[in-house]
C-alpha cells in the first residue's frame, strides 16, 4: 500500500488526510480490504509485523472484552509472539498493533468508529509496508522478487502489493468522474497531427509519440496522482526546426513541462510556459515552420471540434448534407406518424441512463433514420474506446442521476409519530434498473398515452386495461407515465362523469403513488382535492380506491393539510360506518374494503396533531373502537396504526381507556402478525401513561404477552414496543411483580448491549422502575447490568442517559451493589462525566434527583471527583440548594459532602452562598434528608469562612437537638461539626489575647 500513501493520497501540511472525497475513497478501500483480510487470508494474517503500527485511538479500556487481559494501566492481548511479546498493547491513548489478525478484531470492537481508526492508523504510520515487511522487502524490485524463497512474509508482500495495485486502478475510476473534457479529444488531435510527420510534402514535424503507451480506462495516460490535477497525457514532439518540445495536455489546456519524457523527478511534471487551447496552437508559438506551413495547409481547419457534445456537431453536420431518397421517405413517415415534430424521450428520462448511445434496443432502431443507424455503428466503437460517456464526464451515473431527481423534492420519514410541525423524509431504496427490456415499455406507455389523450370513453377504458397490465411497481414505468404526461391525464379524468374511467384512473394512481417523486406531483397538479371529492360519491370500489390512494400519498406534511382543509377527514370517517352494515357476502366484503382504506388514510394523515383533533371532532373514535373488535386482521392493522399515532394525545388515551378498547388491544398481542403486534404494543406504550391503562392491561392478563414479545429480538421495531410498553407498564409496583415471574428482568439485562437506542431508551426505563424492588438491585448488579449501565453513559442521546442515570442512581443506594471498580470504570468515561454535567441543568427534579445520587457515589472516587470538580460541578451543586423538594435536597446534601472531600470543593461551596440553605436543611424531619444534610455539614465547617456562615444561620442550636435525639451517624456528623466551630472560637480568642 506504499503507492497509495505516497502518490495517491491527498495530505495536508500537517501530515493529515485532507477531506476530500477520493481520500475517504481509499479510506473506504483499506478498511475493506483489512476487514476482509483474516477470512481470505488465514495464514498471512497471523504473521508478526517487521515493526507494530502505533497510533492514538479513540477506544477505551472496556471497549476489549475477551482475549484481552485489562488492567488499571491498559491492555494486552492474550496471544503472543515466539518471544512472548503480545501482539497488541493499548495504553492509553496510544494502541500498538503487530498483526492483521489482530487489526482485525480491532476494527470490530471501534463498530462504528473503525474508519476513523483506519484513518488515523494510515496518517500516523506513513511507512506502512515498510512496518509490516521490512524495508529490505519493502524496496525489492520485480525482478529480484523472483528470485527470493517463497515464505508467509513473501506472500504478504506479494499480496499487499496487489492490492495496491487493485486499489488504484478503482481509484482511477473515481478520477474519471473528475475529468472536465474528454481525453478523447486529445487523443484526435494527437492522431491526426500523426498524418503529417511522414515524408512529402505534407510533412510539418519530424516525429510525434505519447510517452506512456499505457491508456487507463478512462482514456487518460498520466500517472493516477497527476490525474488528480486534471493531466491527461504527454506529448514528445520533434519539429522540423526546434528541439523536442515536451508537452502536457490536461483538461485546463496544453503547456510545456521540464522535459518529462521516462524520468521519476516530479519536479520534471511543473508548467514551463502558459496554457493554450490546443497542440496546434502551441506549435505555431514555437516553430516557425510549422506556422508558416499550416497557412498552406486545409488540415488545421478541418480537425476535430474539441467539444463534449460530439453528438451534437455531428449533428450539425449532418443537417447541412443534403438528404438521399432514402432519408426523404424516412421523414415522411415520420410526420405521417407523429406529426412535423419527432416525438422522443424527455430529458429526465434520458438521465435515468436507459436510453443511450452504445445501448439501442430494437425498437429504437425502427425509430432511426438511415443516417443516424449508420452513424450508431461507427460512433459506437469510439465511445466504447474511449470508456467515457458525456454522463461520467461530468461525474454522474446513471443511479446517482436518479438519486439527484429524488433529492429536489422535499421526502418523507416513517416514524412511530410526528408533528405537524415537524420535517419528514422517507429513505426510499433507488434501483438503478437500466437493463434494455425496460426500453421497449417505455415505448409502450408512450404508445398508451398518447391514445389515451385522444380516445373516447370506451376507448378510454381499454387504454386504461392495457396499461394496468403493465408492471406498474417499477419505478422507471412509473417515471416514464409521469414523463410522457400520463400522470396528468389520468388525474383529468377523476373529474369526468365517466365511473368507468375513474376507477380504471384510481387503480393505476393508487399502485404509481407509491413513489415519492408521483406522490409529490400529484399534489403539485391539485390531484388531492379531487381524490377527495370522490369520496361522496356512492360507489364503494370508488370510494375504497380513491381512500387507498390517499393513503399513499398523505406521506407529508403539505398532502396532509390539503386533505384536512378541504374537509376529507370527515368523510374518510364516514366510510368507517359502512363495515356493520351489509346483506349479503358480497356487501360484505365491499364494505370491509372501504373501511379498510378508510382507515389507511386516517393512519397516513393521524401523523398531523391537527389532524388528530379533526379525527376526534368527526366521530371517528367510537368507530375506531368498533372496528377494533373486527375478526379481520387487514381492517385492525391500520385501525390500531390510527390510535397509537392519535395515543400521544390525552384526550384519545382517556376515550381508548373508556371505550374499553385495552382489553382489545390486549387481545391482538396474541395474535401471529408481527406488524399489528407491534401496533399494539405500541399503543400500550404510550398509553400506559396512566394508571388506570397500567391496571387494565394487568386486569386483561396482558403483562405476559409482552414479555413473550421480547423473544422476537430480531425484530427492532417490534422490540422497542415491546419493551416501550413493559417499562410504562412497571411504573405500577404490582405489573412489576407479574413480570418478575415471567423472568422480564434477567431478559431486559440481556438486551442492553448490541441494541438500537430506541429499544435501549425503553430498556434502561424499564430497569429503572424495576431497581425500586431492592431485591432486583442485586440481580441488575449481578446480571452485569451495572457496567452496561455505565458504558451507556458514552452515548450522546438525551433520554437514554436520563434513564440511565435513574437506573444507576437506584442501584447505587445499596452498597454492597456497588462494583468494586466502578470508580476505575467511571474514570474513562470523560464523555459521560460530561453529560453528567450537562443533566445538572434539566428542569426536571426527577432527573436532578438521579443525577444527584450519581454524582455522590462518584465522587467518593478521587480521581472522578477531580474530573468533575474541574468541569464545574460545584457552582451547579450550589445553585440548586434553594430547592423546596425533601427528596431532591437528601441526595443533593449527600452529592455536596462526598464533593467536600476536597478542601478547595469546601470554599467554593461557601464562595457560591450554599452553606445557608443547607442549614435550613435541618428543619426537616426526615430521618434520611437530616442524615446527608449532617454530614454535608460537618464536611462544610471544616473551612472557617464556612463556619462563620453557618454560626450566623443559627445552625448550632438543631445540632445540639440533633446530638441528643438523632441516629449514632447523624450523632456523630452533628458533634463532629460542633467541634469544628468550637475549635474555631478558641482559634480566635487566643489570637485575641
Amino acid at each position: 500500500m506504499g503507492l497509495i500513501l505516497t502518490r495517491a493520497a491527498q495530505w495536508t501540511s500537517s501530515n493529515k488526510l485532507e477531506s476530500t472525497p477520493l481520500n475517504e475513497f481509499l479510506v473506504t478501500q483499506i478498511l475493506n480490504y483489512a476487514e476482509k483480510f483474516v477470512s481470505r487470508h488465514p495464514q498471512e494474517a497471523e504473521h508478526v509485523f517487521d515493526e507494530p503500527l502505533q497510533w492514538n485511538t479513540s477506544l477505551v479500556k472496556y471497549d476489549f472484552k475477551d482475549d484481552y487481559i485489562i488492567s488499571a494501566i491498559g491492555v494486552k492481548s492474550l496471544e503472543k509472539d515466539s518471544e512472548g511479546k503480545p501482539l497488541l498493547q493499548f495504553f492509553p491513548p496510544s494502541i500498538s498493533v503487530r498483526t492483521f489478525s489482530q487489526l482485525s478484531k480491532l476494527l470490530h470492537l471501534a463498530d462504528d468508529r473503525k474508519r476513523h481508526e483506519v484513518q488515523v492508523c494510515l496518517e500516523e504510520n506513513r511507512d506502512l509496508m515498510v512496518k509490516i515487511v521490512g524495508q529490505s522487502l519493502a524496496n525489492t524490485s520485480e525482478e529480484d522478487l523472483s528470485t527470493l524463497e517463497i515464505d508467509v512474509r513473501v506472500k504478504l508482500f506479494i499480496l499487499l502489493r496487489n492490492t495496491d495495485e487493485k486499489i488504484l486502478n478503482k481509484f482511477v475510476g473515481e478520477i474519471a468522474k473528475q475529468v472536465k473534457l474528454l481525453p478523447t479529444a486529445v487523443e484526435e488531435e494527437v492522431e491526426f497531427l500523426r498524418q503529417y510527420c511522414t515524408e512529402g510534402g505534407k510533412r510539418l514535424l519530424k516525429s510525434l509519440r505519447y510517452t506512456s503507451d499505457y491508456e487507463f480506462p478512462n482514456g487518460c495516460r498520466a500517472p493516477p496522482w497527476r490525474q488528480l490535477l486534471g493531466e491527461i497525457c504527454y506529448v514528445v514532439i520533434e519539429p522540423c526546426d526546434a528541439e523536442a518540445l515536451y508537452i502536457t495536455c490536461s483538461s485546463s489546456g496544453v503547456f510545456l513541462n521540464a522535459g518529462l519524457d521516462k524520468e521519476e523527478d516530479e519536479s520534471l511534471y511543473e508548467r514551463q510556459s502558459d496554457y493554450y487551447e490546443d497542440i496546434a496552437t502551441l506549435l505555431k508559438r514555437v516553430s516557425p515552420h510549422f506556422e508558416e506551413n499550416v497557412k498552406k495547409q486545409y488540415f488545421v481547419e478541418q480537425k476535430p471540434r474539441r467539444s463534449i457534445h460530439l453528438a451534437h456537431v455531428v449533428y450539425e453536420i449532418e443537417q447541412a448534407q443534403p438528404k438521399t431518397p432514402e432519408e426523404r421517405e424516412w421523414e415522411k413517415l415520420q410526420r405521417a406518424l407523429y406529426g412535423r415534430k419527432k416525438r422522443e424521450p424527455c430529458q429526465r428520462w434520458r438521465n435515468l441512463g436507459v436510453l443511450t448511445i452504445c445501448g439501442s434496443t430494437e425498437e429504437e432502431e425502427l425509430l432511426m433514420s438511415p443516417a443516424e443507424r449508420k452513424r450508431l455503428g461507427s460512433k459506437n466503437k469510439t465511445i466504447m474506446k474511449s470508456g467515457l460517456t458525456a454522463a461520467s464526464s461530468i461525474g454522474l451515473t446513471a443511479s446517482q442521476r436518479r438519486k439527484s431527481i429524488v433529492a429536489s423534492f422535499p421526502e418523507e420519514h416513517f416514524s412511530g409519530s410526528s408533528s405537524e410541525s415537524e420535517e419528514e423524509e422517507e429513505q426510499t431504496e433507488r434501483r438503478p434498473d437500466t437493463s434494455t427490456e425496460l426500453q421497449s415499455e417505455y415505448w409502450q406507455v408512450q404508445k398508451l398515452v398518447k391514445y389515451l389523450k385522444a380516445a373516447d370513453q370506451t376507448a378510454t377504458v381499454l387504454v386504461l386495461c392495457a396499461m394496468m397490465d403493465l408492471d406498474l411497481m417499477k419505478e422507471v414505468i412509473q417515471l416514464a407515465i409521469l414523463d410522457l404526461g400520463g400522470l396528468e391525464l389520468l388525474l383529468n379524468l377523476l373529474d369526468t362523469t365517466d365511473i368507468r374511467s375513474k376507477i380504471g384512473s384510481l387503480k393505476i394512481l393508487a399502485k404509481i403513488s407509491q413513489n415519492v417523486i408521483i406522490r409529490q406531483t400529484i399534489v403539485n397538479m391539485r390531484g388531492l382535492q379531487r381524490m377527495v371529492n370522490n369520496l361522496d360519491i356512492p360507489v364503494k370500489e370508488l370510494q375504497a380506491l380513491a381512500s387507498e390512494t390517499i393513503a399513499h400519498v398523505a406521506k407529508f406534511r403539505r398532502a396532509r393539510r390539503i386533505v384536512r382543509v378541504h374537509g376529507g377527514i370527515s368523510k374518510l370517517v364516514k366510510l368507517l360506518e359502512c363495515f356493520p352494515y351489509s346483506a349479503t357476502p358480497e356487501d360484505m366484503e365491499m364494505n370491509l374494503e372501504v373501511a379498510r382504506c378508510g382507515a389507511s388514510a386516517l393512519w397516513s394523515l393521524s401523523k398531523s396533531s391537527k389532524n388528530k383533533e379533526a379525527i376526534r371532532k368527526a366521530g371517528g373514535i367510537p368507530l375506531l373502537g368498533f372496528l377494533l373488535r373486527s375478526p379481520y386482521e387487514d381492517m385492525v392493522i391500520p385501525v390500531v396504526g390510527t390510535l397509537q399515532e392519535c395515543a400521544s394525545q390525552k384526550n384519545y388515551r382517556v376515550a381508548i381507556e373508556n371505550e374499553g378498547m385495552v382489553k382489545d388491544l390486549v387481545k391482538n398481542l396474541r395474535s401471529d402478525n408481527e406488524e399489528l403486534q407491534m401496533l399494539c404494543a405500541s399503543a400500550i406504550f404510550k398509553c400506559a401513561e396512566d394508571k388506570l391503562t397500567r391496571d387494565l392491561v394487568r386486569s386483561h392478563q396482558g403483562l405476559q404477552p409482552l414479555v413473550s414479545l421480547l423473544s422476537k429480538a430480531e425484530n427492532k421495531q417490534l422490540l422497542a414496543a415491546a419493551t416501550g410498553a413493559i417499562w410504562k407498564c412497571s411504573i405500577s409496583m404490582e405489573n412489576v411483580a407479574i413480570f418478575q415471574e415471567y423472568k422480564a428482568l434477567q431478559i431486559l439485562i440481556g438486551l442492553l448491549t448490541e441494541q438500537p437506542e430506541e429499544v435501549l431508551v425503553n430498556v434502561v426505563g424499564a430497569l429503572g422502575q424495576f431497581a425500586q424492588i431492592p431485591a432486583n438491585k442485586s440481580i441488575i448488579c449481578n446480571g452485569g447490568g451495572m457496567r452496561a449501565l455505565i458504558n451507556l453513559l458514552n452515548g450522546t442521546n438525551q433520554a437514554l442517559l436520563v434513564n440511565v442515570a435513574k437506573a444507576v442512581g437506584a442501584c447505587a443506594t445499596e452498597r454492597d451493589n456497588v462494583a468494586q471498580d466502578a470508580g476505575e470504570m467511571v474514570l474513562f468515561l470523560i464523555g459521560g462525566l460530561k453529560l453528567i454535567i450537562q443533566l445538572l441543568k434539566s428542569p426536571s427534579n426527577e432527573v436532578l434527583t438521579s443525577i444527584f445520587a450519581v454524582i455522590a457515589k462518584l465522587a467518593k472516587d478521587k480521581e472522578i471527583l477531580g474530573v468533575l470538580s474541574d468541569r464545574g460541578v460545584v457552582p451547579l451543586l450550589a445553585g440548586l440548594t434553594s430547592t423546596t423538594d425533601v427528596r431532591l435536597r437528601c441526595h443533593l446534601a449527600e452529592a455536596i459532602g462526598h464533593c467536600c472531600t476536597w478542601s478547595s470543593n469546601r470554599a467554593c461551596f461557601g464562595e457560591h452562598k450554599a452553606v445557608g440553605p443547607v442549614v435550613h436543611y435541618l428543619e426537616s424531619n426526615d430521618s434520611s434528608l437530616l442524615l446527608n444534610t449532617t454530614m454535608a455539614l460537618y464536611q462544610l465547617s471544616k473551612d472557617p469562612n464556612n463556619i462563620i456562615t453557618m454560626h450566623k444561620e443559627g445552625v448550632v442550636q438543631p445540632l445540639i437537638e440533633l446530638i441528643a435525639s438523632g441516629t449514632d451517624q447523624i450523632q456523630e456528623f452533628a458533634a463532629g461539626c460542633i467541634r469544628n466551630i468550637r475549635l474555631l472560637v478558641l482559634a480566635n480568642q487566643r489570637a485575641v489575647y
